[in-house]
Parts: C-alpha cells; structure tokens; sequence
C-alpha cells in the first residue's frame, strides 16, 4: 500500500514540475522561406574622376531558422538567435560624364606612342549574386519582433556591363611626328558606342551589420512576419583598385599606319572607386512554421 503511494506522490509530483516548465519556458522553434526587396547602393567612395553614384537595387530568397531560449518569467520578450541560409542579388550603377585620358606606350619596335582616348560618358552597372548566413541575436514580444547581428555573404558571381558613348582614340607617334585617328577600342562597336561585359574583382568575402523587425500575423497554420530591413557593408566589397582605365595592347599595333591599335577598358569600378561597399534597405517577408504546435502555454501563446 506504502509502495503505491509513494508511486503515485512521485507521479504528481513529476506531473506538475513537467507542466510547470511547459507552462513558463515558451520555447520555440521555427523555420520558414520569405523573400527581401529593396534600394541600395555597392558604392561608397570615388576618387580621380568626376562620377555620379546611382540607387541600386537589392533582394534575396531567403531561408530561415530561428530558435527563441525558454524563460520563466512573464511578460518578457523571447530572446533566442536567427541564421539560415538566402541566395542574394544586388546591382548598382556608376556615370562618369567625360572621358579624355592621354597616356603613352610603346609598340613592338620600341617607337613611343602617344594615345589620347575620349568619350562624351561612360555608364556601368555592377551585378552581384551571393550565397548569404545570417548570424544575428533574436526577440519577440506581442508579435513584434526583431533581430540583430551580422549577414556573411560568399560572391558566386560579380560582373559589369558597359557603354563607352563617342569614343574616339588617337595614336600620336612622337619619333615621326605622325597622328592616327580613327584606332580601334575593344569590344562589341556599334556607329556611336562601345558595349562590353566583364567580369569584377570582387572579394571573397562581404560582411554586414544588419537589422530585421516587424510584426507577426496568423495566416492558416502558420505566421507571417513582415517588415523592414537593413544592411551595412563593414568590408570592402571588391579588390581590384587602381587598375588603369584604358590599356593599349602593343601586340596589334606592329607599327604600321595601316593597323588599328586595340585599347582595352576597363571597369570604371576597378578604376576609380577606392571603398566599395553596401547600404541596402526596404521590405522583408517571411511564413515560418512554429515548433512544437498546440502548445499552451502563456509564453506559447505569444509566438
């Protein structure tokens, strides 16, 4: 009789603190897939040349974990951590309204030249896809939410498209006293413009302080989360400064009058912006499914 007493005592007893701890830890979990769109701009810092910074675009499809401590006492925000993983894009262009650079070179035979490349201006847009992790400290509380910390992005593709309008380039041999117009600049020519695509020196690494927030709403089994964010660029996001706007390729001049030389050209990036780095921010979406479901307690009921 004692036996099942003591049986039942320790059955209660265990009961109550495991309702208990259910009732006051309002742990959760969740994961969940949303999307992000916004204005940005990749560009800091030019330096040399007279350039106009544009708004860029920025977005990502987005992958989500978020995991909130359990606590006890009442009326407390949940604090907890959010990663995931997000394939992001972000674009951006760059003006420079004029073009007159003089610069020498040699040919083949050693004869110095003389270029000097115009153009009325020059536009590129700077592409970039990154596989992003969010790491970043969570809180929830009455169905606000918000989360602080950092987004590490890893660079699968960088690239630059660009128009070179009216360009004109000119080979003066100093030794002859000679002037040829009418030389050759690389890429895809049409009667007024120079096209090209590229790909950037980006890094291997970018790194932001971001700030997510917004509300919570109950949409048929699940939540969704919508609001603003924000990114901050604390790296530079590419490493290809300094580079030479225009290059001559001495290969195809042979110092004949009759052949064009080739001049390369290169990004205006790569050339003149000596900080690149991020500031983006706009919309967040997300439908997170929440773990454990049919959960009762208080702080449950929360979130």
């Amino acid at each position: 009789m004692k036996k099942k007493i003591y049986i039942t005592i320790v059955f209660v007893l265990a009961t109550v603190t495991l309702s208990a701890q259910t009732r006051f830890s309002g742990k959760t979990w969740s994961i969940g897939a949303g999307a992000r769109v916004g204005l940005g701009s990749m560009m800091q810092k030019s330096e040399g040349e007279s350039s106009d910074r544009t708004k860029g675009f920025d977005g990502a499809a987005e992958g989500v974990f978020t995991f909130y401590f359990a606590h006890k006492k009442k009326n407390m925000p949940h604090l907890g951590f959010r990663t995931g993983l997000s394939l992001g894009y972000r674009q951006n262009s760059l003006t420079m309204d004029k073009v007159d650079l003089t610069y020498k070179t040699e040919d083949a035979q050693g004869n110095s030249i003389i270029y000097h490349a115009t153009a009325d201006d020059v536009k590129e847009t700077d592409r970039q896809f990154a596989v992003e992790i969010p790491v970043m400290f969570a809180a929830y509380y009455n169905r606000i939410f918000a989360n602080l910390g950092l987004r590490v992005g890893i660079p699968a593709l960088s690239r630059y498209s660009q128009t070179m309008m009216n360009p004109t380039l000119t080979a003066t041999y100093e030794e002859y006293g000679v002037e040829i117009s009418g030389e050759r600049v690389t890429g895809r020519v049409s009667s007024d413009d120079t096209k090209q695509k590229a790909k950037l020196d980006a890094s291997s690494f970018n790194l932001c302080l971001s700030l997510e927030s917004g509300y919570t709403f109950d949409i048929l089994s699940g939540k969704l989360l919508a609001g603003m964010y924000a990114d901050y660029g604390l790296v530079d996001n590419f490493k290809g400064k300094g580079k030479n706007f225009t290059d001559a390729d001495p290969s195809a001049i042979n110092g004949a009058t009759n052949t064009p030389a080739t001049v390369i050209v290169h990004s205006l990036t790569d050339s003149y912006v000596s900080n690149v780095g991020i500031f983006c921010m706009g919309l967040r979406a997300v439908y997170a499914w929440q773990f454990p479901k049919g959960r009762n307690s208080r702080a449950g009921r929360k979130w």
